[in-house]
């Protein structure tokens, strides 16, 4: 019995060392062979182990990893929160070639330790980093054994995201190595394509609306979209860029974020400045809320603010333009504003996609989980992928490249008419206002006409006749084609009463009249005047200026303007000049003209400036500063007998 007991204990005893794996004492794996291996490039995804939790001591190569669970580093699928680390050990035998390890993994979520020494080039950021993939490239050091140690921690962002956190690992030449990364940069670009061609098309449409806007600075509307398709292009441009680790962190974090703030201002004036509307104060209000979430942006870019808060303070602040601007434009569309109906679709893609994107980052930021795939949703096509935000700003883009097509075309439509109707006043008023007088007998007659921006409606004629010189000065209510065309019929009827011989209050009776039964609300201010060789003159005034004799008014009765009611009278008044007398005749448009401060020119000053010519009165009211069309007319006595004595 004894010898059985012995026997059993010696078999157990040789038996245990043999099966000690069965039971949880696993011995260190043996290294890889990357002493030979085919020309190109090694895949190192097997053979790797892994452990939770994060201890420096882990990057040591003495270490015991004997005990961690067998990974492979290409098949581990989407990322997990918290800390956790890889080794691999690797045996490259004595005098091997120079050799590079390419990684493929989240930028700023793992480090790399070769023989206990972190390498350059792949640093922990709790914030920062691309939400895609990257490769990046270490040496290998000269060593017959290499142990490659990767300290992981996944940003929350990236978790939700659904990324892997290594898609491949690889060992060669650094020449074969430095191929395999440019190859899966090349399909990393080949991703992201759509969108950076998308917001780059964004920009240049931009600058092709302000180019627009440049040749229709009326139109501030056109302003406020180019600003908007700039910014809107450069904040998706730069947040997918670095995202997709093909520019540097600041691009997105430092330089896109806030131009979501920029690019929902400009929208706002757009939408508003389209339509025609005045931004109300709660709209302001908004506006600057919009400014005021700048400062949490950046306080989160450098770590002094919490992220979780912040992605639902952005979520807040965007959505009431998101949301309200398409109602608005719905409820200006019902009010009877066609246009603003157009801008409801264009408006509604932005805004779907921005909820979209949104409640995704909502969702991993507040650990709520359920929406997680919304923040990077996309359309794959081949090799490329459509993200959502691209989708709504290209769809956008062409949306609005109609509205903007047809707004301009009617508004070109418009200026044409507009242009035609003020070539034909201008046209109306050099007949208006003729150049060259007809010499009168016995007076020197001077007149002076400096128009403003816009067609105005003052005329001046000088109809001689054998036995008088009729001369008569006026001012049509209101500017453009209009008022040509109501100043033309006043002289082609004064023409017509001039060959009756009518005294000036007849004159302007029966010209009263005539207005008053064919004016559609207008009216004329008119000064008429008959001239005998002598050098007595009858006046008759409806509602203009009184003329100046000398430096001094003539004070005369003055009757309501012609158009205005066709009963109205007209009361004359005679005067005699004596030789070198002057008489002076004006528009309002002098005494109306106004400086920087807002101070007229008055009367005080026109009648000082009476007694000089009508060019040097009418250059005089300009440059103190021209507000309406200035008219002057001078009339001097100069009988023969007297200007040859």
């Amino acid at each position: 019995m004894r010898r059985a007991v012995l026997a059993a204990a010696w078999l157990a005893m040789a038996w245990l060392p043999i099966h000690a794996h069965a039971i949880g004492a696993v011995p260190a794996p043996a290294a890889v062979d990357a002493t030979h291996f085919p020309a190109g490039v090694l895949d190192l995804g097997p053979g790797w182990r892994t452990h939770a939790g994060d201890n420096l001591a882990w990057a040591q190569p003495a270490f015991d990893d004997s005990a961690w669970t067998a990974a492979n580093l290409d098949r581990l699928g989407p990322a997990q929160p918290g800390w956790r680390w890889f080794r691999l050990r690797l045996h490259l035998g004595p005098n091997h070639p120079q050799l590079s390890l390419l990684l493929q993994g989240g930028q700023g979520t793992y480090e790399v330790f070769l023989n206990g020494q972190k390498a350059l080039g792949a640093e922990l950021r709790p914030l920062f980093g691309a939400t895609h993939p990257t490769e990046q490239i270490f040496a290998l050091p000269n060593a017959p054994d290499v142990e490659i140690a990767l300290r992981t921690c996944a940003l929350s962002m990236y978790v939700g995201l659904h990324e892997r956190l290594f898609v491949s690992a690889s060992l060669g030449s650094p020449r074969d190595i430095e191929s395999r990364r440019a190859a899966l940069q090349s399909q990393r670009l080949y991703a992201v394509f759509p969108s950076i061609a998308i917001n780059l098309l964004l920009i240049l449409a931009g600058c092709g609306v302000f180019a627009l806007w440049r040749s229709q600075r009326g139109h501030a509307e056109y302003l406020w979209l180019a600003l908007y398709l700039i910014a809107l292009g450069a904040s998706n441009f730069l947040t997918f860029a670095q995202a997709f680790g093909l520019g540097p962190e600041a691009w997105g974090v430092v330089y896109g974020d806030p131009l979501i703030y920029a690019f929902t201002l400009m929208q706002i004036q757009f939408t508003f400045a389209f339509a025609g509307r005045r931004v109300g104060p709660a709209w302001r209000a908004y506006e600057v809320l919009l400014v005021v979430m700048l400062v949490p942006s950046q306080l989160t870019t450098f770590a002094n603010f919490p992220a979780t808060v912040y992605v639902v303070l952005e979520a807040l602040a965007l959505l009431p333009a998101a949301i309200l601007l398409p109602a608005l434009l719905l409820v200006w569309y019902r009010r009877g504003n066609r246009e603003a109906g157009w801008l409801i679709l264009p408006s509604l893609f932005p805004a779907a996609a921005w909820i979209i994107s949104n409640l995704g980052e909502a969702s991993i930021y507040t650990g709520w989980g359920h929406a997680d795939f919304l923040a990077n949703l996309s359309i794959p096509l081949g090799v490329a992928h459509f993200q959502i935000p691209d989708l709504g700003s290209l769809l956008f883009l062409l949306a609005i490249g109609v509205v903007i097509f047809f707004r301009f075309t009617r508004v070109s439509r418009e200026q044409a008419r507009t242009a035609a109707e003020l070539d034909a006043a201008r046209a109306m008023q050099r007949r208006m206002v003729p150049d060259v007088l007809p010499a009168v007998p016995d007076y020197a007659i001077e007149p002076a006409y400096l128009p403003a921006t816009e067609v105005g409606g003052d005329f001046y004629q000088v109809i001689p006749a054998p036995a008088s010189t009729l001369i008569v000065i006026g001012d049509v209510s209101g500017k453009g084609l209009k008022a040509a065309m109501t100043g033309t019929l006043a002289l082609g009827a004064l023409r017509s009463l001039a060959q009756e011989d009518l005294s000036p209050a007849q004159i302007l009776s029966r010209l009263n009249a005539q207005l008053a039964a064919s004016s559609d609300g207008g009216f004329v201010t008119c000064l008429c005047l008959r001239l005998a060789p002598d050098g007595s003159i009858t006046l008759a005034n409806a509602g203009h200026l009184a003329p100046y004799r000398n430096g001094e008014e003539i004070p005369l009765d003055s009757a309501l303007p012609l158009g205005i009611t066709a009963d109205t009278s007209y009361a004359e008044s005679t005067l005699r000049l004596a030789p070198a007398d002057t008489l002076t005749l004006l528009s309002d448009g002098v005494v109306e003209a106004r400086n920087a401060t807002g101070e007229l020119f008055g009367f005080e000053r026109t009648r000082s400036l009476s007694t000089q010519s009508a060019e040097a009165i009418a250059r005089a009211a300009q440059a103190y500063g021209q507000q309406d069309d200035i008219t002057v007319l001078t009339v001097a006595f100069a009988p023969a007998e007297v200007a040859h004595a």
